[in-house]
């Protein structure tokens, strides 16, 4: 599922130019008529001269100055070249336009499975080998953006799964390794642990991979009043993560979760975000879980964002992908919209949630401003194989481009074949999916 958009300034006509090259020969053959009058004029005056005024003895002065040759104004200038023409006007060259490759991808979501699977002999966690396939995928692009959808925490007395989860902190290693610039934290398991997750997650974030852009969740106020804006190739981006609300109760102190609360505050948001920046992206955490199309609270959602002053909305939560679509804001901006990225790794037991988008998005900036130039909702698939020796399991999410026949057949999950999973993702794009 893909889309372009295009604002590129137009060429000049071919009628325009040959008309440029008609008026200046005829420039040149009037200045070249004119020069040939004024000679011809100055041959007479001197001829008139000559032969009316006949002295009827030269004298000795007048004789020498007769023999000295006659220079006349007209003969003193250089003479244009017969076949010189003007130089045709140059044409300014079209302003070069900036652009930066963006990839997101769904839901991180870990299971205890998934941390058990991970531990080593030793102790600790490597979840690096479970992103491995996806990796070459992520170094292609300028921006790598992943949901992380459970809290990390420390203490290894608060890892649970679900419906409260509580992940090792190694997963945002295994994450930065991988090659991801932008996390999004505001889900609805962020509060799971209450604010000890928040602190945990912010501040491991921070000290160990501080170039790594984390949004939706503080563990101040002044870092919740942040704006966070990347610049790369030139172009300025400002990046916003809401959720729709949280599992765990709210926080006493508001600003810890970003949070769809009132039209009002995300307008401000959104405004504050525009002035400081060429470009921005929402990071939606919103919908109904487990349905392959968006409900009216997205629809609104996003139509509010875009006319806020969003240029690219991308959503999550409901496990399952939904299609991408295209909105038109009230200023008459076209705005791209994935409504749901689905799962990218996690151990749900069903063949739909094995099925996961990732949004591929080009941006340009050219003397119009920053829009989409180009966007696509490519299928991923989380593979999941269990040796039989350990009962622990692997995780390896990939493009279903990359999915064969030959892995499908390892697949722990049953109805995950090459087919099925193409079959599913061209019904949700065309929204005969659930029908």
């Amino acid at each position: 599922m893909a889309g372009k958009f295009s604002r590129k300034k137009q060429e000049p006509g071919a009628s325009w130019v040959l008309g440029a090259v008609l008026i200046a020969l005829l420039l040149a053959a009037i200045t070249l008529g004119a020069l040939w009058v004024l000679r011809a004029s100055k041959a007479v005056d001197a001829s008139d001269n000559a032969f009316s005024q006949t002295p009827a003895e030269p004298s000795d002065a007048q004789e020498n100055t007769m023999q000295q040759p006659q220079m006349t104004e007209s003969a003193a200038e250089p003479q244009p070249e017969p076949d010189a023409l003007p130089a045709e006007p140059e044409l300014e060259p079209e302003p070069e336009s900036a652009r930066v490759t963006l990839m997101a991808l769904g839901d991180n979501l870990i299971h205890n499975t998934v941390y058990w699977s991970a531990e080593l002999p030793d102790g600790g966690y490597d979840f690096t080998p479970f992103y491995a396939a996806i990796a070459p995928v992520v170094s292609q692009y300028d921006i790598a953006c992943i949901n992380q959808e459970t809290i990390l925490v420390g203490d290894p007395a608060l890892y649970a799964n679900y419906p409260n989860f509580g992940s090792p902190t190694q997963v945002a290693d295994a994450l930065a390794k991988t090659g991801f610039s932008v996390v999004t934290g505001a889900t609805n398991h962020c509060f799971d642990k209450g604010e000890t997750g928040i602190l945990d997650t912010c501040r491991y974030w921070r000290d160990h991979y501080p170039d790594i852009t984390t949004l939706g969740i503080h563990d101040s106020e002044e870092d919740a009043k942040t704006l966070r804006v990347i610049e790369k190739n030139g172009i300025r981006i400002a990046m916003l993560n809401y959720t729709y609300g949280l599992n765990g109760g709210a926080p006493g102190k508001a600003w810890m979760v970003d949070r769809f609360v009132t039209f009002d505050a995300v307008k401000a948001d959104l405004a504050r975000a525009k002035e400081a920046s060429d470009f921005v992206i929402v990071f939606a955490h919103w919908g109904e879980e487990d349905t392959f199309q968006p409900n009216d609270y997205e629809k609104t959602w996003a139509q509010i964002l875009a006319d806020g002053g969003a240029d690219l909305i991308i959503g999550g939560h409901p496990h399952v992908v939904q299609p991408a679509r295209v909105l038109m804001a009230e200023d008459g901006r076209e705005v791209p919209v994935f409504y749901s990225l689905g799962n990218f790794l996690s151990h749900q037991a069903q063949a739909q949630n094995m099925l996961g988008g990732m949004a591929s998005v080009t941006i340009c900036k050219d003397e119009t401003g920053a829009y989409v130039e180009h966007y696509e909702l490519l299928p991923t698939v989380n593979l999941i194989t269990k040796n039989p020796d350990t009962g622990w399991y692997h995780y390896v999410p990939m493009l279903l481009s990359d999915y064969t026949p030959e892995l499908a057949a390892t697949h722990h999950i049953a109805g995950c074949s090459v087919e099925a999973m193409q079959t599913l993702f061209d019904q949700i794009v065309s929204g005969t999916a659930g029908t």
